[in-house]
């Protein structure tokens, strides 16, 4: 889990000319309100079963935002073991553009990389041109 700076409850406390990075007591008190409802989903409410053992871990990253890094292990009965098992709980599709355009638009832009490359200069993954973190890497 990640925080998201552009989170309604961080950007409705900001300042004029603040952001996110500039306010780790909020985005910290913020981040950790989300994580402690994801925390109560998991291991309270059971939405992937019921979990038998959990560990956690929150790092911040170099931009100043926290993330966590989540492991459960969840009772024998409720772990996936094929692949309607693995389908029933992670999703890789993109929502309906026109049933669900909010979602969609959420998704194609917080989660979905590119275009970039020499027609998309402006692109975050690019730098005076070229690739800034060189790719692609020879395998």
């Amino acid at each position: 889990m990640t925080c998201n700076p552009n989170w309604p409850k961080i950007l409705h406390e900001l300042r004029p000319g603040e952001e996110a990075n500039d306010r780790p007591n909020l985005t910290s008190r913020v981040f950790n309100m989300k994580l402690n409802a994801l925390f109560r989903d998991l291991l309270q409410n059971g939405v992937l079963g019921t979990t038998v053992a959990n560990i956690h871990v929150v790092e911040w990253q170099k931009r100043g935002l926290p993330h966590g890094h989540i492991l459960i292990i969840l009772r024998s009965q409720n772990k996936p073991r094929d692949n309607s098992d693995y389908d029933r709980i992670v999703c890789a599709e993109l929502p309906d553009k026109s049933t669900h355009p909010e979602l969609y638009n959420i998704v194609t832009f917080r989660m979905l990389h590119g275009p970039c490359g020499a027609l998309h200069p402006s692109c975050a993954c690019m730098s005076n041109g070229a690739y800034s973190k060189g790719y692609p890497k020879i395998f």
